[in-house]
């Protein structure tokens, strides 16, 4: 029996179906990185107000925006601003343990209480070997993001182990479920802190020291074009297919982009300017670079085209393209698997890339230091999140105009394409009444 023939586009959409989404999607799955990702995901709120009080206080300093405090009003209130800021982004790890031990739980169907305070004894057992002079906070920052992930993980994972060897005290029936917890998590709570306690205070053994110093150059690496433009593409790539491409690659980069913008945040409230500020790489950077090369460039098109089923379609998704919501472009259009706009579709959010990455590498625009929700307008973003940097809104420009330029020649060849569908179906139909009347 012969085997039908596959076009092209399908043998790309089996390529990246099976050998890249496949596997990317099982990633995703892991209860760890499930429980990482979801985890870092409930403590984006804190992450937002916090740094958005660090823009109040920044604002009110001098020297900052400007020569003088940009709003004078606050200079009184801005060292008030930054105890809020401290208190939130600056203690960005100790969220992050009790939130991704939590979730890390409900994989297991463990009591979520007995996992938060699991999770937060934990993160405090390796952070802290003396109180004689106070309490050395310094590792619950972002440096201590990778420490959290690891002691909440493997402490609710050996007290998995405990409950499954039923390892506890048992309770007889009848008494309160809460009572009954409490004992349950008692013999496995014992062991797991006293480990914890002897490694850090009796051994003296630093496991965030230690892990910053083996990871940390290669975290820091990863911030860099040569991996950030490929991972644009890819993302792009799963996108053209039909997949979440943000969803789909997004976990193996966001603990890192949190940590990131934690960084710069804290070296902004040191006093470090804002184009040198350690890193380039965020989630702000992330939604000002791609969406509006390869979302809005075709949009714009689409509003100027000769077919009225284009402009209508513009209508209807630009409300929600404005706030990057690309999904009712990506399939209404649709731009999945469609052979005039997958090529620049990818191509123009990947040449954005280089363009964005490229300015704030080479110190052009000064580095983001806020996180903000996701669906914020690029435009808005773009300013705020640096600083009020007009630059910031000059490249989103930038990036919508690359993917205006790159989207021309492929939309002309579809409305080519179907004006000419148009015209064969309005021949049938002609021929079909001529005949009708016959």
């Amino acid at each position: 029996m012969i085997k039908p023939k596959t076009s092209f586009l399908e043998r790309i959409s089996n390529i990246v179906v099976n050998r890249l989404a496949g596997p990317m999607a099982k990633f995703g799955g892991i209860p760890v990185v499930a429980a990482v990702k979801d985890g870092l995901v409930a403590i984006v709120p804190i992450v937002i107000i916090g740094s958005l009080f660090l823009l109040l206080a920044m604002l009110g300093l001098p020297g900052t925006f400007s020569e003088g405090a940009l709003i004078p009003a606050l200079s009184s209130l801005a060292p008030k601003l930054l105890v809020f800021f401290h208190i939130t982004m600056n203690f960005l790890s100790l969220y992050a343990a009790v939130a991704i031990g939590m979730n890390y739980a409900k994989h297991f169907n463990i009591d979520s209480t007995n996992a938060a305070l699991l999770s937060v004894a934990a993160f405090f057992l390796i952070n802290i070997n003396d109180l004689t002079n106070g309490m050395d906070v310094t590792n619950f920052a972002a440096g201590g993001l990778f420490a959290a992930i690891i002691s909440s993980l493997i402490s609710i994972r050996i007290y998995r182990f405990f409950l499954e060897k039923k390892i506890t005290i048992r309770m007889p029936d009848g008494v309160p479920p809460n009572v009954t917890n409490a004992f349950v998590a008692l013999i496995p709570f014992l062991v797991i802190l006293t480990v914890l306690w002897i490694v850090r205070s009796i051994l003296n053994f630093d496991i965030t020291v230690f892990l910053n110093s083996v990871l940390g150059p290669v975290f820091s690496g990863t911030d860099s074009i040569f991996v950030y433009v490929p991972k644009v593409f890819i993302g792009l790539l799963l996108w053209s297919v039909g997949m979440h491409g943000d969803n789909m690659i997004g976990p193996i980069f966001e603990p890192l982009k949190l940590q990131w913008v934690a960084e710069n945040a804290e070296a902004l409230a040191n006093g470090v300017n804002l184009k040198d500020l350690p890193h380039v790489w965020t989630t702000v950077v992330e939604r000002i670079t791609i969406w509006p090369a390869a979302a809005w460039g075709i949009l714009f098109w689409m509003w100027r085209s000769k077919l009225k089923q284009a402009r209508t379609l513009a209508g209807i998704v630009t409300p929600a393209a404005v706030f990057t919501i690309i999904e009712p472009i990506v399939f209404g259009l649709p731009i999945v698997l469609n052979p005039f706009f997958l090529i620049p579709f990818i191509l123009s959010g990947t040449i954005a890339a280089i363009v964005t990455y490229g300015a704030f590498s080479l110190h052009l625009i000064n580095r983001v230091f806020v996180e903000l929700p996701w669906a914020t307008p690029p435009f808005i973003s773009g300013y705020v999140a640096t600083g009020g940097d007009w630059k910031g809104v000059l490249l989103v420009i930038i990036n919508f105009a690359i993917g205006i330029i790159v989207y021309y020649p492929f939309w002309k060849a579809y409305e080519k394409a179907e004006k000419q569908k148009e015209s064969v179906e309005n021949e049938k139909t002609a021929n079909n009444d001529s005949t009708l009347s016959l």
